[in-house]
């Protein structure tokens, strides 16, 4: 890089960064990595270090991001030290320039050719060696505030109508997943899973699908073709415009590892949708009243019931999380716990319209008060409340909390998941 003046937008972080809590000569830091596995560099920053190289947008200049520094953290910086903060961030690829989009473009081109979608976050996120990562799992059921038992192994109840885990890092939310698998564990497999996952890049199609396997440790998590063709096919746009989201995207990648890990060569087959923000699509309404969105959905629901009059059954998959506070972002809230307990209540009150199935409640109750708990789970589970109410009929029963939990992010802030399960009526 170039040293610009102070008044000289610098680039933006990327996007796509994990700060992972660490120690650097005794004194903790955080390791920056990256998952679009375009670096293979690593930065350690301070927690003032993270902040600051959280606020570089690409459009602030090193002398505005001094002053954000000096006020969200009440310390004095040097000018210098931002431009040197960048200059390592550059070095280390971590920063949007001209060279980084074209090493993206070289890897994106080598993910369409491909025929699978390997395990990216296997090694950054979690074991990449099926024994450790088997073993890491298992504690999680029976970790303070897991389900406080294993996986059942004689599963005697039907196939649940939707399933809603989590999909934060394991290391925050392990014990919330484990209460999400251990009720699938309970049921009877299904004979195919249709899982809804977040889209965080949130591209420029609501649906993102993909016919790649996603591969596990434990093995490739195989997608059903028919059925994938029957669904991609009630979207109006190419399904897989921007199937390069799926490429590094944990949301789905999660749900793989623990279905896989739950069932092994007997897992189901499935069918990975990813969802961008319906928010872009519906700012004003629900989707519900947005004719594109709501057809579509109702389409999805038309080629699953024929699926289930065939005698299949069809478990629907949400991994979504919930509310994202704090300055980690863009909020000036301080964390207290006063504000945890309000992001609690106003958490248990959408789940409540999501467990009715009334999807409409959820996205207004998401939305509401100007959105300020930007739930980004909010289209995934609007898309698998419907379809599970579809699914369930007339006589849908409600769905069932197993948990609620949240986890502090390294950059500052709050984020909050849950575990639900919606069994058949009767």
């Amino acid at each position: 890089m170039t040293a610009p003046g102070p008044d000289v937008p610098l680039p933006a972080l990327r996007s796509r960064l994990e700060a992972v809590p660490a120690e650097e000569d005794g004194q903790p830091v955080y390791l920056l990595r990256d998952l679009e596995e375009l670096s293979e560099s690593s930065v350690a920053l301070s927690g003032g270090g993270v902040f600051l190289a959280s606020l570089f947008d690409g459009k602030r200049t090193a002398e505005t991001l001094r002053e954000l520094f000096v006020q969200g953290t009440g310390s004095e910086i040097k000018v210098e030290t931002i431009l040197e903060l960048a200059r390592a961030l550059e070095d280390a690829g971590y920063l949007e320039t001209p060279a980084l989009a074209e090493r993206r473009r070289k890897a994106l081109e080598a993910f369409r050719a491909s025929g699978r979608r390997p395990a990216v976050f296997a090694g950054p996120s979690y074991p990449a060696e099926p024994p450790v990562l088997s073993h890491r799992l298992s504690d999680f059921f029976t970790a303070e505030r897991g389900p406080g038992k294993p996986a059942a192994e004689s599963p005697d109840k039907p196939a649940p109508l939707g399933l809603v885990a989590p999909h934060i890092d394991f290391g925050r939310g392990g014990p919330s997943y484990a209460w999400s698998y251990r009720a699938l564990s309970e049921r009877r497999p299904p004979d195919v899973v249709v899982s809804f996952g977040v889209a965080h890049v949130s591209p420029d199609t609501p649906w993102i699908f993909t016919p790649k396997a996603y591969e596990t440790p434990f093995g490739a998590l195989e997608v059903d073709a028919p059925l994938y063709d029957a669904l991609a096919d009630k979207v109006w746009y190419d399904p897989r415009a921007d199937e390069w989201a799926h490429k590094n995207e944990h949301s789905l990648e999660f749900q793989a590892v623990w279905l896989k890990y739950l069932w092994r060569e007997k897992t189901p087959p499935w069918v990975p949708i990813l969802v961008s923000s319906f928010e872009r699509f519906s700012p004003d309404e629900v989707p519900s009243k947005a004719a594109a969105l709501d057809k579509a959905i109702r389409d999805f629901a038309g080629v699953l019931k024929e699926q289930q009059d065939a005698g299949r059954r069809v478990t629907i998959l949400a991994g979504i999380d919930l509310a994202h506070v704090g300055r980690r972002f863009g909020d000036e809230l301080e964390l207290t716990p006063d504000l945890e307990r309000k992001i609690e209540a106003e958490d248990r009150r959408s789940l409540v319209d999501a467990l009715a199935l009334d999807a409409d409640g959820f996205y207004r109750s998401a939305v509401g008060d100007g959105a300020w708990r930007k739930v980004c789970g909010l289209s995934a589970l609007y898309t698998s409340v419907r379809l599970i109410k579809e699914l369930g009929g007339a006589s849908a029963a409600p769905g069932r909390l197993l948990s609620y939990g949240q986890a502090p992010d390294p950059a500052g802030g709050i984020v909050s998941f849950a575990s639900a399960v919606f069994d058949p009526k009767g």
